[in-house]
């Protein structure tokens, strides 16, 4: 159970006035990055988001699910991109159809975002897509950390949680600010 805890990542640091975005920049480290970022897409706060859910997976879980472990050496040894490695993660992780259609006009402005994102959600079932969505991962017993994990982590920016909300979630109710 992690007790006490501080973050802050200057890697890529810059303030955003409200309604402003970084756009056209591979932001961040690959592991913690979110879909949009691996599209260079509009960036702001609700990427942050996406990223902090996976460092609170990776703190609860000890996992860091886009890191390169055996499953991903071994699909990188077979042709596979790293990123496209990701973002299926991504998608077959926490996909679902409204996310999906939200990220893909979030990234529309280049076709082949589209192209690549319908041919991750199609794939996502395949014998050879090993990844289970988060909401079946039989190692998160606690409803209320994978409700809080699941609303960062909508594949769709707009409807992803907001900083404001996760604070607000039950799973932080004993939080000391």
């Amino acid at each position: 159970m992690v007790e006490e805890t501080q973050i802050t990542d200057l890697e890529n640091a810059a303030y955003l006035p409200k309604g402003r975005c970084i756009k056209g920049m591979l932001a961040g480290n690959d592991n913690w990055r979110s879909p949009e970022a691996h599209f260079k897409g509009e960036l702001n706060k609700p990427a942050d988001i996406f990223s902090f859910a996976v460092v609170c997976i990776y703190a609860v879980l000890g996992r860091a699910i886009f890191g390169p472990d055996d499953d991903f050496q071994k699909h990188q040894a077979q042709g596979a991109l790293p990123a496209m490695i990701r973002l299926q993660r991504q998608v077959s992780y926490f996909g679902d159809e409204k996310g999906l259609n939200g990220l893909m006009k979030h990234v529309a402005d280049e076709e082949v975002n589209c192209q690549v994102l319908s041919m991750l959600w199609e794939e996502r079932t395949a014998d050879y897509i090993p990844y289970e969505p988060f909401a079946n991962w039989p190692d998160v017993d606690d409803a209320s950390f994978r409700g809080l994990i699941l609303g960062m982590t909508n594949l769709d920016p707009a409807k992803r949680t907001t900083a404001r909300q996760a604070l607000g979630h039950p799973w932080f109710a004993d939080l000391k600010t």
